[in-house]
């Protein structure tokens, strides 16, 4: 195939972007009115004049997909036209046009396709987006193109057509439909049940070839319906009637109809139920039924689902046990009822009481030390002494409670706390061959229920009793991983798509025991939507925010079933050279250990695990930001500060920990990395008191029995499989009692996470759920909170005037990768921009030209420099850590120019910046930023919002505060101290008092030393 012209060529913005764009403000589309109406041209038929080839046909402009376009043939005059379906009162009429666009066209309405009526004349059109108000109606709406821009023809990305048609104004808010649990009676191809509830109008839901197909909708709670839109795509249900439900399974009708036109439909509808169904009779076309989007409208009482919150977090009294509870009883599980009856003692004169329990909080206080489990909150304050809820209590193991007697006076007396636990699953409805048998999956596929099977036993019942039928080699392949090759390892390496994970899941319940495997992989930036690493979010220091992110992360996960993260990161990043200081938490203990309770609650879904977690691995043990992957060099102080981020995970409930490469010179001197040594894995168990799985960093099969025997219960990324390796070696070389020790724990996580009775996600419609713009606009969050302002002589924010001219420079200027590393994503196709694209989008609504690299007399140059994408090892020599000399020229040629120069920096790592600090009007540090480190760059840039990041290390004056002169990454060379915070340029006598501060278990000042910018630093106004 010949090449294309070089206007073919430029990178489009997928329809998410746009979207995205619009609400926040970032597109120059000029806001439609109030009124306006729904969009009606989306998907209807659209023929044109001519097209350029067959890559550019008509109905390119009306498929919802800004990556897709019409052109014309390379001549005057052309006509692109859309079918409505009906007639319709139209008032508005966007043109995304290409850069062939037209100077002169005209907006023409018909009743009939051949008498046409013209509602919009233009004759000097400058392209771009336009957004016309117009007034007319007509079935047909057309664009007749008199005069081109260019020698080509003319090329719309979008034509789009909004107004009402007789059903009635379009309905207001978001649909309470979106995003919610979807099935249907059959779909077609890849056009998923999900696709017409994703509120994107270019993916749909469409059946098989026959008619009685329906469409089912689980809105989550009992919902009050007033009005269903149904946008149809070419193949229509002709007949269809609505039906709502609370149980899925008896049906009450309440709208019909058998002569429906297609098109987008708005129906006035009344009815409740927890489901609504769309069930098609009757087809207008050979094909099936298909909807670009089914929306439904009106409102959802959740409370059946949402505990009443009557206090914040709070910690027991100090003295309890002054009278008994009655019921539940204490360690009592309940399996019967989401709604179990509290009871307990009356105590003489008391008139009311409080009822106390351990609910999962997203509002825990992330700094504060102490296990998050043992914070309560108040649910009930009842006269009586029994209190039985009205909302369903969620799945957990450790529930805790106790109640408070207030007498008249507002004294009060505290009860002893119990314990219960609470697990009533739903079953998995996967046809994988294991059948239900007395309500249980009978996973060995004997015909009864072992106690294994049980849901009902506790899990030590089941530990045990399956342990007791496991052979040898069967527990040992729980210590593996590579379950998609060996369907009895333990474990799969993720991230995997969503249709290769659940082959994975399929092939562990066909073993011999149906022991479900974990998938674990490094998406320690999130799973799908990627927001910003941690030592950019410890750069914005929102705890709060950080929970949300992991929150979201486990959604995401959960909608395709990969139950594990191999993060987050507990690292305190003191060593300067060491490149992964990137995924650390900065150079703060504090801020270190606050972040990752936050990011572990988030990901397991409150303070323990339980059947909705994502399985955190909290790595690298014992902190390896202090000396690196080779060797940790803190010492009896220093080790306070580096583990103290563990302590505060397992506070938030964390039971996996992964031991990084290193070894340690206090804890093993002269031994291996931790993941082999027994001291080091002893420290973390007898110092830490930690009880959870331990899981290797990925090691050569030559270590493997060494680890296990050193107190690894996992091998990470291991592979049964490994060239020259057997199981027999391994079973060989560990002891059964070791291997029973080790496979106890993983049993253990696995029963608690539920996945014996649902170890499946959705892979045919959960991918649907990726990418939601409100998870898009909690990594634009994040990513706008960490960037940082270093400096600011008044050229920010950007106020240019309207047709001046910016320049976006630099090798970061355009790159996607440099948001993210390896194990995250930049997601074009969902609206992910470049700095450079982001910039371009923001600088039009200011009406800014923005330039690619070069200009001759641009009023402003934006310099994007930094490291591209890395991980294990920097991208530049390690112990250079500044500007390499083809990105330095460009600052000091803007400069030498006089022109007024921005440097955006990508700062995986401290740099030195002393050489051309002087020479920038303005930095604004980004981090890896994630995939919204574009647009949130734009907008700060043009003053959307005022930077509030600070720098979570110090940056060094000289490279002399690292390094001796010539010296290498080695302890011999290095000036600073790799396990002591802000020491870069320190005296002896500041380290000396940093270190007593940390044996004392003070806070220690981030004032010390003599960089070009201390911890913290950053302009938090304008």
């Amino acid at each position: 195939m010949s090449a294309a012209p070089a206007r073919h060529r430029r990178r489009a913005v997928p329809l998410l972007a746009v979207l995205l764009a619009l609400v926040s403000g970032q597109l120059a589309v000029p806001r439609a009115d109030a009124q306006a109406g729904v969009l009606l041209s989306q998907g209807r038929p659209t023929t044109a004049s001519s097209t350029e080839g067959d890559g550019t046909p008509a109905s390119a402009a009306t498929d919802g997909n800004t990556a897709t376009r019409w052109s014309s043939a390379f001549s005057d005059p052309q006509w692109l036209r859309v079918d409505l379906g009906s007639t319709a009162v139209l008032d508005r009429v966007v043109l995304n046009w290409e850069a062939a666009h037209a100077t002169a066209f005209q907006v023409q309405t018909s009743a009939d396709g051949a008498a046409w009526t013209t509602v919009h004349t233009t004759s000097n059109g400058a392209g771009g987006t336009q957004d016309l108000a117009i007034s007319g109606s007509g079935r047909y709406v057309r664009v007749l193109g008199t005069a081109r821009a260019t020698g080509y023809g003319y090329s719309l990305w979008e034509f789009q057509v909004y107004g009402t048609t007789s059903d009635g104004p379009p309905p207001a808010g978001t649909p309470i439909s979106q995003y919610k649990q979807v099935a249907a009676s059959t779909w077609e191809g890849g056009n998923a049940p999900a696709a017409a509830l994703d509120g994107r109008a270019n993916t749909r839901w469409s059946s098989q070839f026959a008619d009685n197909q329906w469409l089912r909708v689980d809105f989550g709670g009992v919902a009050t319906i007033n009005q269903v839109v149904l946008n149809w795509e070419g193949a229509y249900a002709r007949g269809y009637r609505l039906e709502t439900s609370n149980d899925a399974t008896t049906w009450t009708q309440v709208y019909a109809t058998t002569t429906s036109a297609g098109g987008v439909e708005r129906l006035n509808v009344s009815g409740t139920g927890r489901h609504l169904r769309l069930f098609a009779t009757a087809r207008a076309t050979g094909y099936g039924v298909s909807l670009w989007e089914f929306q439904v409208f009106g409102t959802v009482d959740v409370s059946a689902s949402t505990p009443p919150l009557l206090s914040p977090p709070t910690r027991a009294p100090a003295v309890t046990g002054r009278f008994a509870l009655t019921a539940p009883a204490d360690n009592a599980m309940v399996t019967t009822t989401r709604r179990p009856a509290f009871s307990w003692a009356a105590v003489p004169g008391a008139v009311r009481y409080q009822v106390w329990l351990n609910l999962s909080r997203t509002d825990y206080d992330f700094t504060a030390s102490g296990n998050l489990i043992d914070l309560y909150t108040k649910v009930a304050e009842p006269t009586g002494t029994g209190y039985t809820p009205t909302w369903d209590v969620a799945d957990r193991w450790t529930y805790k409670w106790f109640v408070v007697a207030v007498d008249g006076s507002g004294a009060t007396t505290a009860s002893n706390i119990r314990t219960f636990s609470l697990y009533l699953p739903t079953l998995t409805t996967v046809d994988d061959g294991v059948r239900t048998v007395n309500g249980s999956r009978d996973l060995n596929r004997n015909g009864t229920v072992e106690p294994y099977e049980d849901w009902r036993q506790p899990v030590e019942t089941r530990v045990n009793d399956l342990l007791g039928r496991m052979t040898t080699e069967e527990k040992a392949y729980q210590m593996f991983y590579n379950a998609q090759a060996f369907p009895r390892s333990g474990w799969h390496f993720g991230p995997a798509e969503a249709q290769d994970l659940h082959a994975v899941l399929l092939g562990s319940s066909g073993t011999r025991l149906g022991i479900p495997a974990v998938s674990a992989g490094d998406t320690i930036a999130g799973y799908k939507t990627t927001y910003p690493l941690q030592s950019a979010l410890a750069a914005a220091r929102n705890y709060p925010l950080d929970y949300k992110l992991g929150d979201m992360q486990r959604r995401e996960q959960l909608e395709v079933g990969t139950r594990g993260v191999l993060g987050p990161l507990a690292e305190v990043g003191t060593k300067v050279l060491y490149p992964r200081i990137q995924e650390g938490n900065g150079e703060s203990a504090d801020v270190a250990s606050a972040q990752v309770r936050a990011l572990v609650a988030g990901l397991q879904g409150g303070p323990e695990l339980n059947p909705a977690s994502v399985l955190a691995t909290v790595k690298h043990w014992p902190g390896e930001g202090a000396g690196g992957e080779a060797l940790i060099v803190f010492d009896n102080v220093t080790v306070k500060y580096h583990t103290a981020p563990f302590r505060a995970a397992m506070e938030a409930g964390a039971v996996n920990i992964m031991p990084g490469y290193a070894g340690s010179s206090l804890l093993d001197p002269g031994g291996p990395g931790a993941g082999d040594s027994a001291k080091i894995l002893a420290y973390l168990r007898q110092n830490l008191g930690y009880t959870g799985l331990i899981t290797t960093d990925w090691l050569p099969s030559g270590n493997w029995v060494g680890a296990a025997n050193a107190g690894s219960d996992v091998m990470g990324g291991a592979d049964p499989g490994a060239p020259g390796y057997s199981m027999a070696q391994f079973t060989a070389g560990v002891p059964v009692a070791r291997i029973d020790d080790a496979v106890r724990r993983v049993l253990r996580l696995k029963f608690k996470l539920g996945i014996f009775e649902n170890p499946y996600g959705d892979p045919v419609n959960g991918p649907y759920r990726f990418h939601k713009p409100e998870y898009a606009a909690l990594a634009n969050q994040a990513s706008r909170e960490a960037m940082t302002l270093l400096k600011n002589n008044g050229t920010l924010p950007v106020r240019l005037n309207a047709g001046d001219d910016v320049v976006v420079a630099g090798a970061r200027a355009d790159d996607p990768a440099s948001c993210c590393i390896w194990t995250s994503y930049f997601h074009a196709e969902y609206g992910s921009q470049t700095m450079l694209e982001a910039i371009r989008a923001r600088a039009a609504r200011a009406g800014v030209n923005v330039h690619e690299g070069t200009h001759p007399s641009p009023d402003l140059a934006i310099v994007a420099v930094g490291e591209p994408s890395y991980t294990h090892a920097t991208s530049w020599v390690k112990e250079q850590p500044y500007l390499p000399p083809d990105q330095l020229a460009l600052i000091q040629d803007f400069k030498r120019r006089g022109i007024p120069v921005v440097v955006a920096l990508v700062l995986p790592r401290p740099y030195v910046i002393t050489e051309w600090h002087d020479l920038a009007d303005a930095i604004v540090v980004t981090y890896r930023g994630g995939e919204e480190m574009g647009p949130a760059l734009a907008s700060l840039l043009f003053g959307d919002y005022t930077p509030r990041g600070t720098l979570p290390w110090q940056l060094p004056r000289a490279l002399s505060d690292v390094l001796r002169p010539g010296g290498t990454d080695t302890p011999a060379d290095a000036v600073e101290h790799w396990d002591v915070p802000f020491d870069l340029g320190a005296t002896a006598s500041q380290r000396a008092d940093i270190r007593a501060r940390i044996d004392a278990g003070q806070p220690v000042p981030t004032t010390y030393g003599n960089p070009l910018y201390p911890f913290g630093a950053g302009l938090t106004r304008w």
